[in-house]
C-alpha cells in the first residue's frame, strides 16, 4: 500500500475548522427548527379557557397558563386580572410588580392549580 492511502483522514483535516459565523448560523438554524406554530383552538376549547379564566378573575386564584410567543410556548403561574373581550386579550398578574397581557388567540391552555 502506498503512503497516500495510509494517511487516514489527513486529506480532509483542513476542513475541520469552524468559524464563529458558522457556529452562530448552526445555532440559529437549530433554534429555528425548535419553533412551533401558534395554537389553533376550536370554540369549545375557547369556552373552557374562558370559564377557568373567569373563575380566576372572580376569585383571584392563580392558574397555570401556557401561551405561544415568538414561536415558543411559555408557561406562567398567574392570576387573571382583566379580560378584555373587545380587544381579545387577558391581563395576568404574576407578582405584585409583574403583569402580562396575552392575546386570546395565543393561549394554549389555562388550568386550575
Amino acid at each position: 500500500m502506498s503512503d497516500y492511502l495510509k494517511r487516514g483522514n489527513l486529506l480532509w483535516e483542513g476542513s475541520r475548522m469552524m468559524l464563529p459565523e458558522h457556529k452562530q448560523a448552526i445555532r440559529a438554524q437549530n433554534e429555528q427548527e425548535k419553533r412551533v406554530d401558534p395554537p389553533l383552538l376550536d370554540q369549545q376549547e375557547l369556552e373552557e379557557l374562558g370559564i377557568v379564566a373567569m373563575e380566576s378573575l372572580s376569585y383571584t386564584i392563580p392558574v397555570h397558563i401556557v401561551y405561544w410567543e415568538d414561536g415558543f410556548y411559555r408557561k406562567i403561574i398567574a392570576a387573571v386580572e382583566r379580560v378584555d373581550q373587545q380587544q381579545k386579550r387577558i391581563t395576568c398578574r404574576e407578582s405584585a410588580e409583574v403583569s402580562i397581557t396575552i392575546e386570546i388567540s395565543q393561549l394554549k391552555s389555562i388550568e386550575r392549580i
